[in-house]
Order: C-alpha cells, then sequence, then structure tokens
C-alpha cells in the first residue's frame, strides 16, 4: 500500500511540475520591436506601468500605445487602422464584435481585471449624494457615451435598475471617453455639471480635481471585465503573444491592483488540474484508510 502511494504521489508531483512549467513557460527567449496596442482609456496610467515591468526582461521591446473607448477602437480596428498587435478593451462587446470579425487570432482572448462604477462629484461641490436615485434630483449628469464607451452602458445599467432611467436621461451629458467624464465633471472646466458616473479606477486618478461622492452597490450593473487578445494583423506576433500572457501574470498584478484594479486568477493548466486531482484522491484514500487501521489494532 505504502508502494502504491509512494508510486501516486511521485506521479502526482510529476504532473504538477508538467502543470507549472505549462502555465509559466522559461523565459529563455527575449523578444525586440514594436508593440502596438490599442487600450481602454481607463488604462492610461496604469498600462505604461505594467510595459515599463515587462521591458525590464525584454528590452529591445518598445510600445505604441492608442486609448480610447473600447467600442471606438474596435470600430478603427474594423476599418482598417494601421497594423495593431493587441486590444485591451473593457467590456465582452467590443471584443466579441472583434472575434466575430476573425479580427482575433485563436487562443489568445483572455480576461484580466474587473472594475467597479463611483458617482464623482467636482471637488469643491457641496452636494450631498447618498444613493443613485439621488442624481434625478440634479441639474446634469455626465457618462460615457453608450453608443462608443462601455462606461456609459453600464450606466446607463445602473439608473435602469435604480429606478431613475427616465427621470435622468434628459439631464445626461455625453463624453466621448471615460476621461473625458472625468475633465467635465472637473472644477476647473464645470459650472453646470453636478456629478458624472466612471470606473473607480479613474476617479482615483484625479482626486484634486472630483471626488468620489457615492460607491453604487455592485449589483446594480454587469460586472465589469477588461479582456485582451492579439490580432490577426499583428506584425509582430512572437512578441505580441509573449506579451499578452504577460498582462495576466502574476508579476503583472500587483501593477494593476496599485491602481485599483482587481486581477482575475489564471485559470488552472490541464497538468495542474491533474496533480490536485491525483493528490486530493490519495488524501481522502489515505484519511479512510485510518480508521480501518486502528480498528485492526484494537
Amino acid at each position: 500500500m505504502k508502494k502504491r502511494y509512494k508510486l501516486a504521489l511521485a506521479t502526482a508531483s510529476i504532473a504538477l511540475g508538467f502543470g507549472i512549467i505549462q502555465a509559466k513557460p522559461a523565459q529563455a527567449a527575449t523578444f525586440s520591436g514594436p508593440i502596438n496596442i490599442y487600450a481602454a482609456a481607463s488604462l492610461t496610467d496604469t498600462l505604461p506601468q505594467v510595459e515599463a515591468l515587462y521591458r525590464q526582461s525584454n528590452p529591445n521591446v518598445t510600445f505604441i500605445n492608442t486609448f480610447g473607448a473600447s467600442g471606438t477602437l474596435a470600430n478603427q480596428i474594423l476599418a482598417g487602422a494601421n497594423p495593431v498587435d493587441i486590444f485591451f478593451s473593457v467590456s465582452q462587446t467590443p471584443l466579441n464584435t472583434l472575434e466575430n470579425a476573425n479580427k482575433l487570432i485563436e487562443g489568445t482572448r483572455q480576461n484580466i481585471l474587473n472594475n467597479t462604477l463611483a458617482i464623482i462629484t467636482p471637488i469643491n461641490s457641496t452636494i450631498s449624494i447618498s444613493s443613485v436615485q439621488d442624481l434625478s434630483n440634479l441639474r446634469q449628469v455626465a457618462i460615457g457615451d453608450p453608443k462608443v464607451v462601455p462606461a456609459g452602458v453600464f450606466a446607463q445599467e445602473l439608473f435602469t435598475n435604480s429606478g431613475i432611467s427616465a427621470q435622468i436621461q434628459p439631464k445626461l451629458v455625453f463624453g466621448s471617453s471615460v476621461r473625458d467624464v472625468l475633465s467635465l465633471v472637473s472644477s476647473d472646466t464645470n459650472d453646470s455639471i453636478d456629478a458624472g458616473v466612471v470606473y473607480t479606477t479613474d476617479a482615483l486618478t484625479a482626486l484634486d480635481k472630483v471626488k468620489i461622492a457615492y460607491t453604487p452597490p455592485i449589483n446594480l450593473y454587469s460586472p465589469i471585465v477588461y479582456g485582451s487578445a492579439v490580432l490577426t494583423q499583428t506584425q509582430n506576433l512572437d512578441a505580441a503573444r509573449d506579451f499578452n500572457s504577460f498582462l495576466s501574470n502574476s508579476q503583472a498584478s500587483p501593477v494593476f491592483q496599485s491602481f485599483g484594479f482587481s486581477t482575475i486568477p489564471e485559470p488552472m493548466t490541464t497538468g495542474g488540474s491533474i496533480a490536485v486531482g491525483i493528490v486530493g484522491l490519495m488524501m481522502k484514500r489515505k484519511v479512510k484508510a485510518k480508521p480501518k487501521a486502528k480498528a485492526a489494532v484494537n
């Protein structure tokens, strides 16, 4: 019995090792050349920091970033924008659009981050907001244009689920991106917009100009998920694949988290799953075997 247990444990160790090798391939090769990335505007501050971390191991890689509303960027890619290597979007809809148009390389699409909504007011505002319903009593409220800005879609969903959609529609002012909404609400340029709805991570980048007046319950809107994929039009396939994988690994996670994002755990590999299954099965058998051994002694 001991020999069988040791053999199974050895098998599990091999499988676990295989799983780890699959999940974290050895970085023997380094990459070079530019990687052109189209990314959601809410990643403007964060993504360059992740890229700087990546370049510590790949100093010959350079990045060309284009930030904007995810829907607008997806439309530009569909229209034949200059070769783009990676698309890093918020919301599944823009990625679905590109996938349905066969613009994504199979097997490279992944979910990486989560975010939440925040209701902001100008830093000098005296308005008190204690619920989403309070927005219907204000003069104007800024959100991203739902046609191209996913944050605007989430905001509209928030209004609908809070029962104020009809009342608030005439008061809405649309921004071209989340960062544009920040600017509209900012005390520097604003004299009529009382509040806005943005991602929490964006609000945190401008606390000298706006303040978070209220954080809506997350059950009032769909999960905010950021995902990335390598595009079929890439001109630097190997480097793009490698950096796309880097976006979701444990090295990049702390950088995203430091800007207020929450990261989505990496899926377990086949080898890792086999290992956990074998170890669990053997431990279960070992626990069951103990009472029998004790009974025999007694």
